[in-house]
């Protein structure tokens, strides 16, 4: 939950992103789900067809998702969960569809980015026959070599200070790119920091980053998928990627891997933020995928 004091220090950032991720806050309330003894907090807004799935959960919460939301809501659904409180891909996956039967999610377009992208996967490997399209953008590929399992003692024994320096420096360095901005596209920017850095303050707990990390670890060794994994998928794929992304190689991996699936490359010069950079022509990218989609499972 951001309060009044993080909303106003944003708001000096940019008052113009500053005013509209307010009301946003103000129009989108946070629904919650119970499960076992786990809270599942999601959001869900919109109308349409299609109900676009992706996940917060890793860096923040649904707040971090707002400029997603507000780019689709008027013409699909959208659902934004949470899944911090698992860090096993079975029960996580148990308790997505949890969500989407008590939204009566229609057609289902799963779309993640990063570390979403790789929470995705997890779930399009276990249920690939409730879903219609598969979005990855700048993402992993799942194979064990990426189940690093030394991180997970690691972050047992750091304190969670040195643990918050690290991980933004990690960020930091994923969020850097060579070339000149536009004003506007700037200042969202340096909004979009200053938002991960209140997440990073009132969002993170070790207990929430070691969720996220064992999950991630078990997603990669158990995971694994070829073509042949999705037997009968009559979907489509689009993996989104950039040349100088740190995960470009994992893109022509991913096309490898799954079925039905294309290839959208931003250029070059923006690294792993250009998806951000470009946000209107990634949106539209999203949308006219969406619209050539078939009928849907529902």
């Amino acid at each position: 939950m951001m309060g009044e004091k993080d909303l106003q220090m944003l708001g000096r950032v940019s008052p113009a992103e500053g005013a509209r991720f307010r009301l946003y806050l103000e129009s989108h309330p946070v629904k919650s789900l119970e499960m076992n003894d786990r809270t599942i907090t999601y959001l869900s807004c919109g109308a349409g067809r299609w109900t676009l799935l992706t996940f917060a959960g890793g860096w923040g919460g649904t707040e971090l998702a707002y400029d997603f939301v507000l780019g689709f809501e008027d013409r699909n659904r959208v659902l934004v969960i949470d899944i911090g409180v698992f860090a096993e891909p079975d029960e996580m996956a148990d308790g997505i569809n949890r969500v989407l039967e008590r939204e009566k999610a229609g057609s289902l377009v799963v779309v993640g980015q990063s570390l979403a992208g790789i929470i995705g996967q997890a779930y399009f490997r276990r249920h690939f026959d409730k879903v219609d399209g598969l979005i990855l953008t700048n993402t992993l590929s799942l194979r064990p070599e990426h189940s690093r399992r030394w991180a997970l003692a690691l972050l047992a024994i750091l304190p969670m200070s040195l643990l918050k320096k690290l991980l933004r420096r990690k960020m930091t360095r994923l969020g850097d790119f060579r070339e000149a901005l536009p004003p506007d596209v700037r200042a969202r920017r340096q909004f979009a920091t200053a938002l991960l850095g209140c997440m990073a303050e009132g969002y993170w707990t070790k207990k929430g980053l070691f969720n996220v990390l064992k999950l991630v670890m078990a997603t990669n060794a158990r995971d694994g998928y070829t073509r042949d994994s999705f037997p009968g998928w009559q979907g489509e794929a689009l993996v989104v990627t950039s040349p100088d992304d740190p995960y470009y190689p994992d893109a022509g991996r991913l096309l490898e891997t799954l079925p039905n699936a294309r290839k959208h490359e931003f250029p070059g010069g923006y690294g792993h933020t250009a998806p951000m950079i470009f946000r209107d022509e990634y949106h539209a990218l999203i949308q006219q995928f969406i619209d050539g989609l078939g009928g849907g499972t529902a």
